[in-house]
């Protein structure tokens, strides 16, 4: 990451945000984890950290019967075991890159929101 602070020109408070667009992937991976963090608290967990009774009949069944779950179509990292499995709960680098684009979205648009607050002062 560019280690630059954020520069303010004189006089008009505004935020230079060409630092912030050159280091996306990395503001976007800390969104990620900010996120994270939150649905933790809020008791949310990934499909393999799961608990319930569903996801121990599956780790315990036989082989034949973990076939069957992936002919289907299925994989145990993505599939909602319980109400409180989130299958996105995994870190940044591990996420597929349509899933990593809705932190990009949030760290554009918020730029985006930086750069039109600038254009009003």
């Amino acid at each position: 990451m560019n280690k630059n602070k954020l520069n303010f020109k004189e006089g008009n408070n505004m935020i230079d945000t060409k630092i912030l667009k050159e280091n996306i992937e990395f503001i976007s991976e800390e969104v990620h984890n900010a996120w994270m963090e939150e649905k933790r608290k809020q008791g949310f967990h990934s499909p393999l950290e799961c608990e319930s009774h569903n996801y121990k009949s599956f780790q315990k069944s036989g082989e034949h019967a973990k076939e069957r779950f992936y002919d289907v179509g299925n994989n145990p990292k993505f599939y909602k075991w319980c109400d409180k499995c989130h299958t996105d709960l995994y870190p940044y680098d591990e996420l597929a890159e349509n899933i990593k684009e809705y932190d990009r979205v949030t760290v554009r648009t918020l730029i985006d929101a930086i750069d039109k607050m600038n254009e009003r002062k």
